[in-house]
């Protein structure tokens, strides 16, 4: 029974996520919203604790005021509704807003919309276009909405798991044959996590109960997004585990416990059990 509901849920919620700039007309209705917030209120998990976090909608003109500082490789994705989180400006917050963000864009794959994640040019001239009177710093924008049926977008390729992963130390073989089923889709998870133009700059080290998340350079990805991709690739482990877990691991930012054998150009991030 635990394998299939793992099964379900990645496949038709994790592996089923993918990015959409070509939304219809189609109102998001209310009743809708209001399971999204209920989400992120009632049962979403934090990557950081005490880290305060607003969730605003925002519908209509407002296209207007986010395209000239936030877009996706230049330019404002139009979709019916835009999801905006804020947040605290405490150590990891970035980190925090990409989990806590890419568990509701998977809760809208639930209820059957799609979502694209937008680079965020300048946080500020957005918060004042938009009118928000807040402390909280803008961390990540979203748009979202109903699919456009004539949409055929090609889904861009990710990296496969070989890909992804090293064994304890970067740069060596992984021992698949330890792995266990849990742990194998926890990991196809991250394979499958969005990230800036789906360029996928971290690697994964798997040692015999943990898992170590690694940065990599990447000119192409800006700061702002980096974090936020990490937050992403670590919530879609989460998710997995959580599907079969009632205690699911959860992450850390402490230091590893071994040398991890990073290249000049990798940065450890974070590490999980398993």
């Amino acid at each position: 029974m635990i394998g299939v509901i793992k099964m379900e849920y990645y496949n038709d919620i994790v592996k089923k996520r993918n990015s959409c700039r070509m939304f219809s007309g189609k109102k998001v209705d209310d009743d809708v919203l209001v399971e999204i917030r209920k989400y992120y209120e009632d049962e979403e998990s934090d990557l950081v604790d005490g880290i305060k976090t607003e969730l605003k909608f925002y519908f209509g003109n407002v296209y207007d005021a986010l395209s000239k500082s936030v877009g996706y490789n230049g330019y404002c994705i139009k979709a019916p509704a835009y999801m905006l989180l804020f947040s605290d400006p405490a150590e990891h917050f970035l980190e925090n807003a990409g989990y806590l963000a890419q568990g509701i864009t998977l809760k809208m794959t639930e209820l059957g919309l799609s979502a694209c994640w937008m680079t965020i040019n300048d946080a500020a001239a957005t918060k004042a276009a938009l009118g928000e009177d807040t402390d909280m710093v803008l961390a990540c924008a979203i748009a979202f909405g109903y699919r456009d049926e004539n949409n055929d977008e090609k889904k861009a390729p990710k990296k496969s798991l070989d890909e992804l992963t090293d064994g304890k130390k970067f740069g060596k073989d992984v021992d698949t044959t330890l792995w266990y089923e849990e742990l194998e889709y926890g990991l196809r998870a991250m394979a499958h996590a969005q990230s800036f133009g789906n360029r996928q700059p971290y690697k994964v080290l798997v040692d015999d109960t943990k898992i170590y998340l690694v940065g990599l350079e990447d000119p192409e990805t800006n700061e702002y997004d980096t974090h936020l991709n990490y937050g992403i690739v670590m919530f879609n482990f989460y998710a997995v585990m959580a599907a079969v877990r009632a205690n699911a691991p959860k992450w850390s930012f402490d230091a590893p416990e071994h040398d991890l054998g990073l290249p000049s150009n990798a940065v450890y991030v974070a590490k999980c059990g398993f």
